[in-house]
């Protein structure tokens, strides 16, 4: 053999190393992806598994709310423990005096007030 020859035959035995180490590394790393993909599915399904069953409670808490707030079932839990007020535990108050005592809900200026530090 040539020393021509013996160089082609190492060329195409190294070039064909590295093209398997690519192929073959190739093919590992998809095979890796693969189950990488699989488990996020898994774990995925497993997710809306929970989901759904979260779901389902909060529709039945929503039923429950709703039953417990209509007006017959209020009527039922306060039977006996809430009655009207009798006429001397009313108090009429007119629109002028709420607006006196409580205010119109505009901001005012001190100054238009008439207080002052130490005033009151």
């Amino acid at each position: 053999m040539n020393s021509k020859t013996k160089n082609f035959s190492r060329y195409i035995f190294v070039l064909g190393s590295a093209l398997l180490l690519f192929f073959g590394g190739g093919a590992l790393s998809i095979v890796w992806l693969r189950m990488e993909i699989s488990a996020v599915a898994k774990n995925c399904g497993q997710l809306e598994g929970q989901m759904e069953i979260v779901g389902r409670e909060v529709n039945q808490l929503r039923g429950q709310k709703s039953k417990s707030l209509r007006p017959s079932s209020l009527a039922v839990m306060v039977e006996g423990r809430l009655s009207m007020p009798v006429a001397r535990n009313t108090f009429h108050i007119s629109g002028s005096d709420l607006v006196d005592r409580v205010g119109d809900g505009r901001p005012r200026l001190y100054k238009v007030q008439g207080e002052f530090a130490g005033t009151r």
